[in-house]
């Protein structure tokens, strides 16, 4: 990005040549390209566009590198202005930067608009006068992760929906000593004479006082402790 920045003809856009920069943009610039993280900066009025290689992999194939560099914000980013024009008027009425977690904003890129999940700042930047010049983004789309938790959370679902459903008695409990119920499927109900709802969260011998002096709570706290199974 370094060289397309250098070599952008900036005398098209409303920035103009970079020997007149104010020196509070050629510093941002400059610290943008030279930054492994990703980074985005609108500057101006027009929101001009600056992006550092870091960034350049969340734009895509066939979608809008490299003609957002040197784009005004507006004209770049249709899909999503309405999404993220609050954030930066925001940013720009109050100087406090914003910070969003895993926010979905889905773009065009790849020749379609794609859900993209995003984690990420937006700053104000000074310029030489010491009034607001322009916006830095400081930001790493997380949309990998985002979508192995959703999927994640749907297969726990899934496995406790089989969980629920099975004609087996299944329960689960947890804690070495007090060994606790953490689930109870409707058979295994059924199997104690307990209502799942009225033995979840009770410690084993307190749910299910007949089981005293039995061992049971003996074998389970065996396999507890070496994971060997009964």
């Amino acid at each position: 990005m370094g060289e397309l920045t250098r070599n952008f003809d900036w005398t098209q856009t409303s920035v103009g040549s970079p020997d007149k920069w104010p020196k509070s943009l050629q510093t941002t610039v400059s610290n943008i390209l030279r930054s492994r993280f990703p980074m985005f900066l609108w500057w101006g009025a027009e929101m001009i566009q600056f992006y550092n290689d870091a960034y350049r992999p969340s734009l895509g194939n066939n979608g809008k590198h490299p003609k957002a560099l040197g784009a005004k914000g507006k004209e770049c980013w249709p899909e999503i202005w309405d999404i993220i024009s609050p954030l930066h008027k925001q940013v720009e009425t109050t100087g406090e930067a914003t910070w969003m977690e895993d926010q979905l904003v889905p773009i065009f890129r790849n020749g379609k608009i794609e859900d993209v999940y995003w984690t990420f700042s937006y700053s104000s930047v000074l310029n030489d006068e010491g009034t607001h010049g322009g916006i830095l983004v400081t930001c790493m789309e997380t949309t990998v992760a985002v979508k192995a938790s959703k999927e994640t959370d749907q297969n726990i679902q899934e496995l406790l929906r089989l969980f629920e459903e099975s004609p087996v008695a299944i329960a689960t409990i947890k804690g070495k000593d007090d060994l606790v119920f953490q689930t109870a499927n409707a058979f295994y109900g059924t199997l104690v004479g307990r209502k799942p709802k009225d033995i979840i969260g009770k410690p084993l011998l307190e749910a299910l006082p007949e089981l005293k002096d039995q061992g049971f709570d003996i074998i389970l706290k065996e396999v507890y402790a070496t994971g060997k199974p009964f």
